[in-house]
């Protein structure tokens, strides 16, 4: 599987991967376009929006120049992305010319070799336009070893991802991080209960602009952080877990102490920033509960006023004249109908 921080649907030029090195692309295309002495050689990905062409080699022509798209039904070059991987020698005369767009003009075949991301799922191809060679399939294996190296670099985005998300320190606050937190709370956790000793798990979240007499910023969440690692105990674990939230796995002798931790909190950020108001959510599991981390978190995080569904609008209606009881209650009223 791919990291999740990777969506292969987005392209990579409107991604930050600075492990992918587009300038060497651009150079092994131009490598093989002078190898084949074609007209020009491409390397394109399949992204939500269509095909779109990534690094190509320099060409006197506007065609097929980086950010080029092609829609997704490209037939040409969904079979192109979906060949094996000793790739296809196309002849484009076996296609109608109303399905090429007009940059195919004078273009007859096309070599072309599959590249996959490191899962298996396909990414996109790298195209050789109008190849100049006697024997097709013979030389056509020249571009295996530029396949690899391509392949490799996308390898490469997918481990340093890996590693990235791994860290466990988070930049902005110096306290752990999503992935430390897993790692790091369920080895304390077992430990406590060895002890005997109840556990919480608490939520804190600032509550959003719409509802806080401030916009929030950065240096707002960093202050939650900072308050929270001074509330709780050497052996409680805190973690930054998103952007807004934050969580503790505290350890205490009832349910009481719990909302004791929260109100400290609550109390210091309103004596730092009277301005701020803090949205705070807790579940609690004594020893003998045999119940998992992951679920207790859910629980407790689902309690944040941000994690509820949003209420449906209540729309006005016209509200109907309430009925005069005073003249069915009236004798002279009901004689006088009469």
């Amino acid at each position: 599987m791919l990291p999740e921080t990777i969506n292969p649907n987005l392209s990579l030029l409107d991604s930050d991967n600075q492990q992918v090195n587009l300038t060497r692309w651009m150079h092994q295309c131009e490598l093989i376009n002078s190898y084949y002495n074609a007209n020009t050689v491409f390397i394109f990905q399949k992204t939500s929006a269509g095909f779109e062409i990534i690094v190509s080699a320099i060409t006197e022509t506007t065609q097929f120049t980086a950010g080029t798209l092609y829609p997704a039904e490209f037939e040409l070059f969904q079979q192109i992305q979906n060949s094996q991987p000793d790739g296809l020698y196309h002849n484009l005369g076996s296609f109608m010319l109303d399905d090429l767009p007009r940059d195919f003009d004078g273009i007859q075949h096309i070599l072309s070799r599959p590249i996959a991301w490191p899962d298996g799922s396909q990414f996109g191809a790298l195209c050789v336009l109008n190849p100049h060679m006697a024997e097709p399939l013979a030389n056509a294996a020249m571009l295996e070893p530029f396949q690899i190296l391509l392949q490799q670099e996308l390898s490469l985005l997918c481990q340093n991802h890996r590693i990235e998300s791994l860290s466990m320190r988070d930049q902005e606050t110096g306290m752990l991080n999503h992935y430390g937190f897993l790692m790091m709370a369920p080895r304390q956790l077992n430990l406590g209960r060895r002890f005997g000793a109840h556990a919480g798990i608490i939520f804190f979240e600032l509550l959003s602009p719409d509802n806080a007499p401030v916009p929030l910023e950065d240096n707002h969440h960093r202050l939650l952080g900072k308050l929270i690692q001074d509330t709780i105990r050497t052996a409680d674990v805190a973690a930054h877990y998103n952007t807004t939230q934050f969580v503790v796995l505290a350890f205490v002798d009832g349910e009481r102490d719990i909302q004791h931790i929260m109100k400290r909190v609550e109390k210091l950020l309103e004596q730092q920033n009277h301005l701020l108001r803090l949205d705070a959510s807790y579940s609690f599991f004594t020893p003998e509960s045999s119940a998992k981390l992951a679920p207790m978190m859910e629980l407790a995080r689902g309690k944040l006023d941000s994690m509820q569904p949003p209420k449906p609008e209540v729309e006005d209606t016209p509200v109907k004249p309430a009925i005069d009881s005073s003249l069915y209650d009236n004798p002279a009223a009901d004689s006088a109908a009469l």
